[in-house]
C-alpha cells in the first residue's frame, strides 16, 4: 500500500481499519530520553528485517535452518513466523511498535500475534477476551481493538517506513508476495544485483538525520535549532529536498545574472 503525499506530510496519525493509527514522529520524540536516535534506528533496523537477513546475519544459529528450506518455504516464511519462536524479538517488536502507534501494542503468545488496544481496554488471558468498564463501573466485553497479523505484517512495516520517508529496497522485497513464477525469477535477479552493489557501497554520513538537521536549521529562513524538533522526521527530509532546490535555483540565478542565458 503506497501512501499519497498528502497522508506522509501530514503530522497525525493515519488509521488503518481494525489495526489503528500510525504515526509519523517527532525528531522530538525520536531524540527523547524515551527513545534516543540511536534506538530509532534500532526500530528501523526491524521495520526492514527480513527473514534471510535475520537469520544469515543476525542470528547464524539459524542459517543451517533456514538454508536447510526449500525455496517454496523460503518465498513462504515471514518475519511473523520468526518473531513466533523468539521471546526477544516479541519483546522488541513490541517496543518498536509502541512507539509508532497511538495505541498500545502486546504480543499474545496463545494467537500468536500482535494486539492493539486503547488505554481504556484490558485484555484478559485467561479466557482470550478485551474488556473496559462501563460509566457504572461495570465489565464489559469489547470488541473495540486491533490486530497484527502475518498476513499484514509486511504492509503494515512498510507502511510506518513511508511514514519515516524511508522505501524498502528490493533486496528487501518479501518474496512471498509474489505469486508469478517469472516475475519471482526477475525479482531474484534484483534483488542479486542490488546486494552486490550495496556490498561496494559505503554509507553517506553527510545524509543521516543528525547531519540533515543541522544542514536544514542553518540553511533555512524559518527552521531554526529551537523549533526544528517540531517536523515530522517526514517533514525534515522533505524540507531538505526544498532546500536542495533552493540552493540549486540560487545558483542558476548567479549564473545567469552573470552571463545572461540562451
Amino acid at each position: 500500500m503506497k501512501l499519497d503525499y498528502a497522508t506522509l506530510i501530514s503530522p497525525y496519525p493515519f488509521y488503518l481499519e481494525r489495526i489503528g493509527g500510525i504515526k509519523s514522529p517527532t525528531l522530538k520524540e525520536i531524540w527523547s530520553p524515551d527513545m534516543t536516535y540511536q534506538n530509532y534506528q534500532m526500530c528501523i533496523t526491524l521495520l526492514l528485517m527480513t527473514p534471510q537477513n535475520y537469520c544469515e546475519q543476525i542470528d547464524k544459529t539459524k542459517r543451517n535452518w533456514y538454508q536447510s528450506l526449500s525455496e517454496k518455504r523460503k518465498q513462504q516464511l515471514n518475519m511473523m513466523d520468526i518473531i513466533a519462536m523468539n521471546k526477544s524479538l516479541q519483546q522488541s517488536y513490541s517496543k518498536m511498535f509502541n512507539f509508532f502507534f497511538v495505541e498500545n501494542v502486546f504480543w499474545d503468545n496463545v494467537n500468536q500475534v500482535f494486539f492493539v488496544t486503547k488505554e481504556n481496554i484490558f485484555y484478559d488471558e485467561d479466557n482470550q477476551v478485551f474488556y473496559s468498564y462501563n460509566d457504572k463501573g461495570k465489565k464489559i466485553q469489547t470488541n473495540d481493538y486491533g490486530i497484527i497479523h502475518r498476513n499484514i505484517f509486511v504492509d503494515l512495516c512498510d507502511i510506518i517506513l513511508q511514514r519515516c520517508g524511508i522505501v524498502r529496497s528490493d533486496t528487501e522485497t518479501d518474496t512471498s508476495k509474489v505469486k508469478n513464477k517469472r516475475a519471482l525469477e526477475i525479482l531474484k535477479k534484483l534483488q542479486k544485483g542490488r546486494e552486490n552493489i550495496s556490498k561496494t557501497d559505503k554509507s553517506d554520513k553527510d545524509i543521516n538525520l543528525p547531519n540533515l538537521i543541522t544542514s536544514v536549521a542553518v540553511k533555512s529562513n524559518s527552521i531554526n535549532f529551537t523549533n526544528i524538533w517540531d517536523l515530522t522526521v517526514f517533514q525534515l527530509y522533505e524540507q531538505f529536498k526544498k532546500e536542495q532546490t533552493n540552493v540549486y535555483f540560487d545558483i542558476q540565478k548567479m549564473s545567469v545574472a552573470a552571463y545572461g542565458n540562451e
